[in-house]
């Protein structure tokens, strides 16, 4: 008994320095720091009217993206389209094309620190909401009369919800399957990945460094204190089966927004990334609905 006890001493004296070196080194970049991702698939392949884009934002930094024509003789508006974490321009091209055979142009690029766009850390909307205002300054440029809609999943919901907060260019938003609070969903992250272990104050300490590497405020990426001051219509989409981010999390969102035209869908059985899918005609019927009642208002 006594040398299993003084095994055991001997393992958790070595596991504390280890575990001390994941959450103060490894635990902040793997925060700030999503993996680059790139598909070999442009407008032309889809046989899309487009133009590249570079636009370099106030800190140097150089967005990639396309700006999708409407396939139709007139155009509706433009949307804005914000990818999830990890993720690229790319993987909206499909659904680019969708919105331009209905009339709707659009604008989509890697977010900072992903993709091709430039830049080393993801922030979670803290700097990415300035970007989107950039990018409203480069539609306004070329279509000063055209309304301007934003629509993010995941994170791209979570960077939606703050530029509509930061900026009343924006007319109108679609936010699928995001989170109300970065250190909550920081915490829920970690907590899945160890199996239901969840400590919060070692989250947030690996959060606070990580913002603290990236120069940023993690306590002011918050879309549900946004959702307090959204007054442009937005419709909230969520999956009841997301095991990713709760659909507790769009319920809230939903409930603080000050919009006068809110409405919220949850999808039964849809999970994280497959709402269009899962979803099927009742989910798009509810989507162009509310985009041709944004046009009107």
């Amino acid at each position: 008994m006594k040398k299993l006890k003084y095994a055991l001493l001997i393992g958790m004296a070595l596991m504390l320095p280890a575990a001390g070196f994941l959450i103060h080194f490894v635990a902040p970049y793997a925060i700030i720091k999503p993996y680059r991702s790139h598909l070999a698939l442009t407008p032309e392949d889809l046989g899309l009217r487009s133009e590249a884009l570079t636009l370099v934002v106030e800190d140097s930094i150089a967005l990639k993206g396309y700006h999708i024509q409407a396939n139709t003789d007139t155009t509706k508006a433009v949307i804005i389209l914000v990818h999830g974490i990890g993720g690229c321009k790319e993987h909206f091209l499909e659904f680019a094309a969708a919105l331009a055979n209905l009339g709707y142009a659009s604008v989509l690029f890697d977010n900072r620190a992903q993709g091709q766009s430039g830049g080393q850390y993801c922030t979670f909307g803290f700097y990415e909401k300035r970007d989107i205002s950039a990018i409203v300054d480069t539609i306004r440029q070329g279509t000063p009369n055209l309304k301007i809609g934003i629509w993010g999943n995941s994170l791209g919901g979570a960077i939606a919800m703050q530029a509509l907060e930061a900026d009343e260019r924006i007319a109108f938003g679609v936010v699928e399957s995001t989170f109300a609070d970065l250190g909550q969903i920081v915490f829920d992250y970690k907590k899945r990945y160890l199996k239901g272990l969840g400590i919060r104050f070692l989250s947030d300490y690996a959060l606070n460094r990580a913002a603290a590497i990236a120069h940023f405020n993690p306590a002011a990426v918050c879309p549900l204190k946004s959702a307090e001051n959204i007054e442009q219509p937005v419709l909230i989409a969520h999956g009841d089966a997301d095991q990713a981010i709760s659909a507790a999390y769009g319920k809230l969102l939903y409930q603080h927004l000050k919009s006068a035209e809110k409405e919220l869908v949850i999808v039964p059985g849809g999970g994280h990334y497959d709402l269009g899918r899962t979803g099927g005609a009742t989910y798009k019927n509810r989507l162009l609905g509310f985009l041709e009642k944004c046009l009107q208002g």
